[in-house]
C-alpha cells in the first residue's frame, strides 16, 4: 500500500504541475484543440510516467542509510514498535479506499440515472443524435449522441442551434473526455488540480462546440441571445456535456478571437516539452550509492576464497531501489520476529544502561543478511544482542533495480529502555555515521 500512496503522491503531483503550466499560459488562449489536447496528455502522462522509473544515481560525500522503524526493548520482555497499531500509512489508506469507494458508488449511480432517463422517456431520432423530451425545465445537456432536453423548449429555431451545439460535443467525441475525469477523480480525489483539470476541460468543450456551431454559419449575435437566454439552466449529470454552462462572458469572449496567431502556436510547442520533462524529473528516483566495506580483513593465506568475498563486498550497494527487500510476511512480521528474540543484557540492566543502537545490514541479492555492523553502540551487551538477533533472520526477498536483484543496506535502531525507577546511563548522543 506504501507503493501506491507513494505512485498516487507523484502522479498527483506531475497533474498539479500540468494543469498549472494550462492555467499560466493557455487558457486564455483560443487553441482549443490544442488545450484539449494538452489536458489529456496531462491526464495519461500524469498516470503513465510514475510507473516508469528514471533512475539517476549519485554519489553523496557521506554515507546514507535507509532508516527502518525503531524497535523498543524492555527489560521484562515487553518489547514493542515505536508505532501504533495501526501505522500512519495504514490510517490513510483506509481513509484513501473509503472515499475512493464512495466516489465510485457515485459515478455508477450518474450512469444508472441515465439509463433510467433514457429507457423512461424514449429516444427520438434526429440528425443522427438520439433526442430525449423530459419534463424538467431549462435541461440541454448531451451524452453521446443521447441529447436531453427539456419540457419549456418548443421553439424549433432554438432547439434547432441546441441541437447544432450538442453535435459536436457528439462528433468530437467530448463524453469520454469526461469519463476519464471522472475515473481520475476517483483515483485522485484528494488532489484539487483534478477538479480545476474537470473545470477546464468543461470550458473547453464549451469553448469548441461554440466555434464549431459559428462555423457551420449560425448567427453568432442570434447565438450569443440564445445563451443569454438559457444562461440560467443547470447542470444536471457531471457526465454530461451541458448546453447551459457557466461562464457566459468567457465564452462571448472566446466567440471574438477569431486570429491564431504563430506565437500561440509556437508557446503550445514549447509548454508540452518543458512540462513533461519537468514530469520525468519528479518521477524520477535520485538513487545515493555507496560501497559496503568489508567486515572481515583479508589476508594472503584466504588465496581465492578471499579474493571472491572481497569482489563482492565491493559490488555496488543501494540504499533506495525501484522494489526495496521485503521480510517474509512483511514489517509486522520482521518486528514481531526481533522483539520475540532480542533479551536485555543482564550487564546493561545491572549498569542502568540504556539507549539507542543502531546496526547497519545488508541484504544480498539472494536475500541473506551480510555486513552487519554496529554504527553507535551504547555498550553493556546491548550492541552484540542486536547483532545477533539481526544475524538469525530469515532470508529476505531481495531488493529490485532495473529488473535485477541487488545489494540493499539498511540501518535499523533498536532502542533498549529501562523502567522509571532504574537509573540509567543513556548514551543520548545523535547518530553520526561514520564516513
Amino acid at each position: 500500500m506504501n507503493d501506491l500512496l507513494s505512485y498516487l503522491f507523484q502522479s498527483g503531483l506531475n497533474l498539479a504541475l500540468m494543469h498549472s503550466l494550462y492555467w499560466l499560459f493557455m487558457r486564455n488562449d483560443n487553441l482549443h484543440r490544442t488545450g484539449r489536447f494538452y489536458l489529456l496528455f496531462s491526464v495519461f502522462s500524469s498516470l503513465i510516467i510514475p510507473l516508469i522509473n528514471f533512475k539517476i544515481t549519485v554519489s553523496p560525500s557521506n554515507n546514507y542509510f535507509y532508516l527502518l522503524e525503531e524497535i523498543v526493548i524492555k527489560p521484562n520482555n515487553i518489547a514493542q514498535s515505536i508505532s501504533g497499531k495501526y501505522s500512519l500509512y495504514q490510517n490513510v489508506s483506509i481513509i484513501y479506499i473509503s472515499t475512493a469507494a464512495i466516489f465510485l458508488i457515485r459515478f455508477l449511480f450518474q450512469l444508472s440515472k441515465l439509463g433510467w432517463m433514457i429507457n423512461k422517456f424514449g429516444p427520438e431520432k434526429k440528425a443522427g443524435l438520439s433526442i430525449i423530451k423530459t419534463y424538467r425545465k431549462n435541461l440541454a445537456f448531451s451524452f453521446f449522441n443521447y441529447v436531453f432536453l427539456g419540457s419549456n423548449y418548443t421553439n424549433q429555431n432554438q432547439v434547432d442551434k441546441i441541437i447544432a451545439h450538442e453535435m459536436i460535443h457528439f462528433r468530437q467525441l467530448h463524453s469520454i473526455d469526461l469519463i476519464i475525469l471522472e475515473l481520475l477523480t476517483i483515483i485522485q480525489w484528494f488532489n484539487p488540480f483534478v477538479w480545476m483539470m474537470k473545470h477546464s476541460f468543461r470550458n473547453l468543450h464549451e469553448y469548441l462546440a461554440d466555434e464549431g456551431v459559428l462555423t457551420a454559419g449560425v448567427n453568432k449575435s442570434d447565438y450569443q441571445k440564445m445563451l443569454m437566454y438559457q444562461t440560467f439552466g443547470i447542470n444536471y449529470n457531471v457526465l454530461t456535456n451541458s448546453f447551459n454552462h457557466s461562464l457566459i462572458k468567457r465564452r462571448f469572449i472566446m466567440m471574438s478571437k477569431i486570429q491564431k496567431s504563430k506565437r500561440l502556436t509556437f508557446k503550445a510547442m514549447f509548454i508540452l516539452p518543458v512540462s513533461l520533462t519537468l514530469m520525468v524529473l519528479f518521477s524520477s528516483s535520485f538513487t545515493p550509492k555507496i560501497i559496503a566495506q568489508d567486515s572481515q580483513k583479508s589476508d594472503n593465506t584466504k588465496g581465492q576464497k578471499a579474493i571472491e568475498e572481497k569482489s563482492i563486498q565491493n559490488e555496488e550497494v543501494f540504499t533506495v531501489v525501484e522494489k526495496m527487500p521485503e521480510y517474509p510476511g512483511g514489517d509486522d512480521a520482521r518486528i514481531k520476529f526481533m522483539v520475540e528474540n532480542i533479551k536485555y543484557p543482564e550487564q546493561a540492566k545491572k549498569n542502568g544502561i540504556q539507549g539507542v543502537v543502531f546496526v547497519s545490514y545488508v541484504v544480498e541479492k539472494d536475500g541473506k543478511i551480510s555486513n552487519i555492523k554496529t554504527i553507535r553502540g551504547i555498550g553493556g551487551g546491548c550492541d552484540e544482542e542486536a547483532e545477533r538477533v539481526i544475524s538469525l533472520m530469515p532470508n529476505w526477498k531481495p531488493g529490485i533495480q532495473r529488473g535485477q536483484p541487488v545489494r540493499v543496506q539498511f540501518n535499523l535502531p533498536v532502542r533498549f529502555s529501562l523502567d522509571k525507577t532504574n537509573k540509567p546511563k543513556e548514551n543520548k548522543d545523535t547518530l553520526n555515521i561514520p564516513k
